[in-house]
């Protein structure tokens, strides 16, 4: 079920930022509003949540111009089949690398259909190539901001200087841990870190997960990585590093992040043999 987490209108916009479900990831979904017109970034997960998505935007009465992608990973583009099914005349875009990873579904979706089923689609859409560095909605300027190997190598970020609004995808998550499988190089993280925060003045920073803030988002974002940098030396097991950073950020949502790893790890041994603790994945 969606939760809407964040509704303000500011420099001429309105930008509401629903939440999936744990059990789904929790990941943020922000429609940007205009007058007349609207954007969808990112599209949720799960089919039921990508309806409702679809059912949120559809009650504005806005014109839904376009939706985009930030990174490929499945919390983020996993609704598109039931975004584009609501709105068929509704492009969705995304940066050519982040397509590539999207055409991986098929092999992502042998793994997630164990734990959802029939709540994830058999066949992904394929995003249209986003091209050029910016866009407008009514007017206001959307720059589309490529960020260094972060949370994953390809992904976008969205920049509403008018309103002062960053839309970060998996960039930025707040009081939640990030997920280091893809490319475990905090360095790059923290560089990309540096570049969204010299864009200029933000007062609307939206993570990927957890709520929506201002800069003290990239600021919380930037300690779990500072930590992550200092625990996660090369030849220390997942497991103490996992533990070690649950014990230093013990509030902190979406726990299972700290145990995956890419890869056949958890095929191979699985996660009672890693060690992960029964109550990280609700048992």
């Amino acid at each position: 079920m969606l939760t809407t987490i964040y509704s303000q209108e500011r420099g001429g916009l309105r930008f509401d930022v629903f939440a999936g479900s744990e059990p789904a990831l929790s990941p943020n979904c922000v429609l940007i509003s205009g007058e007349r017109d609207a954007i969808l970034i990112d599209v949720q997960f799960v089919r039921d949540e990508a309806r409702e998505l679809a059912e949120r935007v559809r009650d504005t009465g806005r014109n839904l111009k376009a939706a985009y992608i930030t990174h490929a990973h499945p919390d983020h583009y996993g609704g598109m089949a039931e975004i584009q099914a609501a709105f068929p005349d509704t492009p969705i875009f995304a940066r050519q690398g982040v397509i590539d990873g999207i055409l991986e579904w098929p092999a992502k979706r042998l793994h997630w259909q164990e734990a959802y089923g029939d709540q994830i689609p058999d066949e992904m859409p394929v995003p249209r190539p986003l091209t050029g560095e910016r866009g407008s909605l009514e007017g206001h300027e959307v720059v589309f901001v490529d960020l260094p190997v972060a949370e994953t190598v390809h992904a976008t970020a969205f920049h509403v200087p008018g309103s002062g609004a960053l839309i970060a995808g998996d960039l930025l998550n707040h009081h939640s841990h990030c997920y280091m499988a893809d490319t475990n190089n905090p360095g790059s993280w923290l560089t990309a870190l540096d570049l969204v925060q010299a864009l200029g003045e933000l007062t609307i920073v939206v993570p990927g997960h957890g709520p929506v803030g201002g800069t003290e988002v990239i600021d919380d974002t930037r300690t779990w990585l500072q930590d992550y940098q200092e625990v996660a030396r090369p030849r220390v097991p997942v497991a103490d590093i996992a533990r070690e950073m649950g014990r230093r950020h013990p509030d902190r949502a979406l726990p299972m992040l700290l145990w995956l790893t890419r890869g056949p790890s958890f095929g191979l041994v699985g996660p009672k043999e890693l060690g992960v603790p029964p109550e990280v994945f609700g048992g």
